[in-house]
């Protein structure tokens, strides 16, 4: 399995937060607090999943909560759209369907002006 690409330099520049980094290396753990909303963002580069949560303050279960297993990669956009980090088309889902559907389905995560996570369809 490949390892995830991605560029540390991009999340800082998009989430203006240091991350939390594991003892080896193995996971890099960013948290944003904004309006009430606190997201979690790990990435775990050897295995290629990223894990994102989104909690509000006073409520003990997340929003949402979710991993991207054999994540391929991740970009930083800024442009007209905004400025957000993608995350590439994966199996969202993990090990529920035993692999047999792949649901491409992608994730862009900004936090700037408010947390944001948007889904979307890879269009061939």
């Amino acid at each position: 399995m490949p390892q995830l690409t991605w560029d540390m330099a991009d999340f800082l520049t998009c989430l203006e937060v240091e991350p939390t980094i594991d003892e080896y290396e193995t996971g890099h753990h960013y948290a944003v607090a904004k309006d009430g909303l606190r997201l979690e963002l790990s990435v775990f580069q050897f295995s290629s999943d990223v894990c994102i949560t989104v909690h509000r303050d006073g409520v003990q279960r997340p929003i949402i909560n979710f991993t991207i297993t054999e994540c391929s990669g991740t970009r930083y956009v800024n442009d007209t759209r905004g400025e957000f980090l993608e995350f590439a088309p994966s199996q969202v889902f993990g090990d529920r369907f035993a692999r047999d559907f792949v649901i491409p389905v992608g994730v862009r995560l900004s936090v700037k002006p408010c947390i944001c996570v948007e889904l979307f369809a890879h269009s061939t």
